[in-house]
């Protein structure tokens, strides 16, 4: 009996560690689904905020991570674009108002700008879908 007591505890041990490890892992991976949402949710203005928050969101587990990092590649993207066009917005609103001069390099510059923007963007929207692959194997793997 006094044989069985040690095994009976190890495997109760062993049960414990592995529904922990799960624990943490899902946790893991609900914390990086829900900042995914909120960074595929949030306006244009709060959208580079949001990708940060989203990069900045902890993981160790391989599908996790992959999952975080597939998610802010996109988000990256899109911030990218995001913040060039509000450049871009702001430097049209200043040669309308005269305190930009046509000629100048800023000026020169504005319409490269919005044609980076756009490849930005593209790459941002493209990567999307890997994204939500990756979030839904996580939902499904995790029942988040």
């Amino acid at each position: 009996m006094s044989l069985r007591r040690p095994v009976v505890l190890g495997l109760v041990a062993s049960v414990l560690v592995l529904a922990a490890c799960e624990s943490a892992e899902r946790r893991e991976a609900h914390s990086v689904v829900v900042a995914v949402a909120r960074f595929r949710s949030a306006d244009h203005a709060s959208t580079p905020a949001m990708v940060e928050a989203l990069k900045a969101t902890p993981c160790s587990a391989p599908d996790v991570c992959k999952t975080r990092d597939d998610c802010a590649g996109s988000g990256e993207a899109t911030a990218r674009a995001l913040r060039l066009k509000s450049e871009v917005e702001k430097g049209l609103a200043a040669l309308e108002n005269g305190t930009l001069d046509k000629g100048s390099p800023e000026a020169k510059a504005l319409p490269t700008k919005l044609d980076e923007a756009e490849v930005l963007l593209k790459q941002g929207h493209e990567g999307l879908a890997q994204c939500d692959d990756d979030v839904q194997a996580l939902k499904r793997k995790h029942r988040i």
